[in-house]
C-alpha cells in the first residue's frame, strides 16, 4: 500500500496515518484493526482514515463491527452514510460515486444524515440512490457463492469462528429460501438506475444467483450462532443451582453416604 503524498510504503504491523490518502496496490489487499472494528481493503482501493469516519474514493472494503454500540461514518465520492450496530458488511464504491452495501453477518443499520435508515440482514444488498438520497429496494443475493468468490472474504486468512459463522449463515439462507431467479446484480452507473443482469437465456429453470422475493431472517432460537460460529454457552452460578430444586448438584449415591450432623455429634 502506497502513501501518495510522501511516496512511502506502510510497513506491516504499523499504525495507519490519519488525514492521508492511502492506496492499495492492484492484486493486493490489507487488513487493519481499530477499537471494536476489523477492516479489510480490496485491490486498487483508495481511502483516508479520520477520527470517527472513513473516506473511500475507489474500491471496496469489508467491515466487521464487534460492538452493538459502534457507530462510524463511511463517506464515498457522492454520498456519506452512518453505519451502526454489530455485524459484518461489504461496501463498494460504484461508478456513479454512490455505494453498494451487502449484509454478511448480524444486523447493521445504514443511514443518511436526514434520518433515512435501513437495516441490512445477511444476504441483503442495497444501492444508495443519489437522486433521492435514499436506498434502492433490497435485493437478496446467494451468500454461499459470494463467500467463495469475494477476495475480501476468501483472499484473507480467516479465523475458524469467522469461517463457521459464514458457513452457518449460508446454510440457513439456503434452507430458508425455496425459490431463486436466474439473474445477478450489476453496477450502479447513474444516480438512480441499478442493473440486474439476466444470466444465460439457455437456462429456463430458476437457478441461484440473485433474487428479490424471499429474504433471509435471523434465526429465532439462537441468533448468536452467526456471530460466534458456535452454539452459545450459559454458565450456572452456585446460587442459581442451589435455588433450583430440579437441579441436583451431586449424585444420589454421594448424598446417601454423607452422615447427618446428629450422627457426627453422637460419634464424638
Amino acid at each position: 500500500m502506497d502513501q501518495t503524498e510522501a511516496d512511502k510504503v506502510i510497513a506491516s504491523s504499523s499504525f495507519l496515518p490519519r488525514e492521508v490518502s492511502l492506496h492499495v496496490k492492484p492484486k493486493s489487499g490489507i487488513e487493519t484493526l481499530a477499537a471494536g472494528y476489523q477492516f479489510r481493503f480490496g485491490a486498487s482501493t483508495s481511502f483516508k482514515c479520520q477520527d470517527d469516519s472513513l473516506e473511500i474514493a475507489t474500491g471496496s472494503l469489508l467491515m466487521r463491527s464487534r460492538k452493538i454500540t459502534n457507530r462510524i461514518d463511511i463517506t464515498g465520492p457522492e454520498v456519506s452514510l452512518t453505519v451502526s450496530g454489530s455485524g459484518t458488511s461489504l461496501i463498494q464504491v460504484e461508478p456513479n460515486g454512490g455505494l453498494k452495501c451487502v449484509g454478511l453477518l448480524g444486523s447493521l443499520k445504514f443511514g443518511y444524515q436526514d434520518g433515512t435508515e435501513i437495516n441490512l440482514l445477511p444476504g441483503e444488498l442495497v444501492f444508495t440512490d443519489l437522486k433521492k438520497m435514499s436506498f434502492s429496494d433490497k435485493v437478496t443475493i446467494e451468500l454461499e457463492n459470494l463467500f467463495e468468490t469475494s477476495f475480501l472474504i476468501s483472499g484473507f486468512m480467516n479465523s475458524s469462528s469467522f469461517e463457521n459463522a459464514l458457513q452457518n449463515v449460508a446454510n440457513l439462507q439456503k434452507n430458508a429460501i425455496a425459490k431463486t431467479y436466474n439473474a445477478k446484480v450489476g453496477r450502479a452507473k447513474s444516480s438512480s438506475n441499478f442493473e440486474v443482469i439476466s444470466s444465460s437465456s439457455q437456462v429456463s429453470s430458476p437457478s441461484p444467483s440473485a433474487f428479490t422475493k424471499e429474504s433471509y431472517e435471523l434465526p429465532e432460537k439462537s441468533p448468536l450462532n452467526e456471530l460466534l460460529g458456535r452454539a452459545p454457552q450459559r454458565w450456572r452460578s452456585t446460587s442459581s443451582v442451589s435455588n433450583n430444586p430440579s437441579v441436583d448438584p451431586k449424585p444420589a449415591s454421594v448424598e446417601e453416604k454423607r452422615p447427618f450432623p446428629s450422627r457426627l455429634l453422637r460419634g464424638q
